[in-house]
């Protein structure tokens, strides 16, 4: 049986692209977070001058998981880089 790369199934450490894969993610990440913050604090700071329509507050809600989502699994990759140096090591 062949062996699976890692990046066949969808993970890159043994390719060793991972730090590029990182590197160009946390600058996406802060360019797009600098972009959005004002104006997720203009909408904060009307948040009591309008209400927002069910369709709008539903799509905020998904916006909202997908960003709880990601997060997660960023801390989850962080939190599993304390192990790798076991793993390598292991091999």
């Amino acid at each position: 049986m062949a062996k699976i790369r890692a990046s066949d199934v969808g993970f890159c450490v043994v390719d060793g692209n991972a730090n590029v894969i990182a590197d160009n993610l946390v600058h996406r990440i802060r360019e797009t977070a600098a972009e959005m913050e004002s104006q997720v604090n203009r909408l904060y700071r009307g948040r009591q001058a309008y209400d927002l329509e069910a369709g709008t507050k539903h799509d905020l809600e998904k916006a909202i998981e997908q960003l709880t989502y990601m997060a997660r699994t960023l801390r989850d990759v962080q939190r599993e880089q304390s192990q790798v140096i076991y793993l390598q090591a292991a091999e």
